[in-house]
């Protein structure tokens, strides 16, 4: 399986076919660190748009700026799907601001459970 690094995440392919990204303890996340995010999810893949699990259940902040890249056609030009992986407020909260505040060109959902996230991804058309 591929993975790759960044200053604040970790990324693997999942051999069920979706890049699963795991953000730092207590990282706060940035308009540089949300381009770093995107480029190594799409170098993961293997440069093809596939789905992405964002574990942010240990996420400390996300800037206005990571969230709205996120979303741009930019970025969403490089991951197919995204589920969102959730459980401290903190990291519920960030969810839900990117979930309700950001217009969403591709699937996007949050998920309190993983295993949950993971077939969700798995079943999307493909």
């Amino acid at each position: 399986m591929a993975e790759t690094r960044t200053k604040i995440c970790s990324f693997m392919l999942d051999e069920r076919g979706f890049v699963h990204a795991r953000l730092d303890a207590g990282a706060t996340m940035e308009e540089s660190d949300a381009r770093e995010a995107i480029d190594a999810t799409f170098r993961v893949a293997g440069e093809k748009r596939l789905p992405v699990l964002v574990d942010l259940r240990l996420l400390a902040g996300e800037s206005r700026a990571a969230r709205m890249y996120f979303v741009s056609d930019e970025a969403v030009a490089r991951y197919s799907a995204c589920a969102l992986l959730v459980a401290s407020p903190v990291s519920r909260v960030i969810g839900t601001f990117f979930l309700r505040l950001s217009e969403h060109k591709v699937p996007t959902r949050m998920f309190s459970n993983e295993a949950e996230a993971t077939k969700w991804l798995v079943d999307l058309p493909k």
